[in-house]
C-alpha cells in the first residue's frame, strides 16, 4: 500500500514538473499563422489635399519562427481596403503588403510579444473623376511595430501601428487590431 501511494504520488509530481517545464517551452509565436484586422487609416495624397480619414479591414498570412532566447522573425502578407475615397474623384479599390517582422518574446509566461516591421505596400486606386477615368497602382515602404498576446495556445490578439510612404508627398498611417489564429 506503501509503495502505491509513493507510486501515485512520484507520477503526480513528475507530470506536474513536466507540465511547467513544457509550459515554460512553449514558443507562442512560432509557425503559420492568419488572421483578421480592422482599424482607422488616414491617408494624405498630396499637400493640396486634406487627410482622409477611413475604416481600414483585411486580412493577414504569415510565418515566424520564435528561438530559445525569446526572438521571433518572420515573413508576413496582408491584403485589405482602406475605404480610402477622396471628393469621389478617387478612391481604393484594394491594398497589399510584405513585410518582415523581427519581435520579442517577453513576460513570465512568454505569451507578450513587440515587434516592427518593415515591409513594401502596394495599393489599387480607381478614379472615378470622368476626366481622368481609369485606375492606377502605387507603391511604397511601409513601417510598423505593435503588440500582441497569446490568449490561448493557437488564438492571439494584436494592435499595431503602420506607416507607409509612397512619395511626392504621399503618406498613410494605419492604427489596427486583429485576431489571429496559428496552426
Amino acid at each position: 500500500m506503501k509503495f502505491t501511494k509513493t507510486l501515485i504520488a512520484t507520477t503526480a509530481a513528475t507530470a506536474l514538473f513536466a507540465g511547467a517545464a513544457t509550459a515554460q517551452d512553449a514558443k507562442y509565436f512560432e509557425g503559420i499563422y492568419s488572421g483578421i484586422e480592422a482599424g482607422v487609416d488616414w491617408t494624405k495624397m498630396s499637400a493640396t489635399e486634406k487627410r482622409d480619414r477611413s475604416i481600414y479591414y483585411g486580412g493577414v498570412l504569415g510565418y515566424r519562427m520564435q528561438s530559445d532566447t525569446n526572438m521571433v522573425f518572420g515573413v508576413e502578407g496582408t491584403l485589405g481596403d482602406t475605404g480610402y475615397n477622396q471628393l469621389d474623384a478617387r478612391n481604393t479599390d484594394y491594398e497589399y503588403s510584405g513585410s518582415l517582422i523581427l519581435g520579442q518574446a517577453f513576460g513570465p509566461d512568454g505569451r507578450n510579444l513587440v515587434y516592427g516591421k518593415a515591409g513594401y505596400a502596394r495599393t489599387r486606386f480607381d478614379l472615378t473623376d470622368s476626366t481622368e477615368g481609369g485606375a492606377y497602382n502605387d507603391g511604397g515602404w511601409r513601417f510598423g511595430a505593435g503588440y500582441e498576446r497569446a490568449l490561448m495556445n493557437g488564438l492571439s490578439f494584436r494592435t499595431g501601428v503602420d506607416y507607409t510612404s509612397y512619395g511626392d508627398g504621399v503618406k498613410q498611417w494605419t492604427g489596427k487590431a486583429g485576431l489571429l489564429a496559428s496552426f
